[in-house]
């Protein structure tokens, strides 16, 4: 009987895009160098940063992203209050 073709390991599935991981990573709102810099100045502390990026690579918009992030940690820095 000949093996079939229909499951095929992860690295070898065609039409999928890799995501890109590292400070190239690219959202719909720009690269994620630029998000992150922006969220540093607006007051977001590195593990807020973090639930940032984990809320946009689930492809969750930013501004809501931002909101996810403040409602898990609990805080929402005062500068990014009138953005959320």
């Amino acid at each position: 009987m000949r093996p079939s073709n229909r499951f095929l390991p992860p690295d070898h599935a065609q039409g999928r895009p890799q995501r890109a991981t590292g400070p190239s990573e690219q959202f719909a709102e720009g690269h994620w160098q630029g998000i992150r810099v922006a969220l540093e100045r607006q007051g977001w502390s590195h593990a807020q940063i973090e639930l940032v990026r984990d809320q946009l690579r689930q492809g969750w918009p930013l501004e809501i992203a931002r909101r996810h992030a403040a409602q898990i940690s609990g805080f929402c820095p005062v500068r990014a209050r009138s953005q959320l």
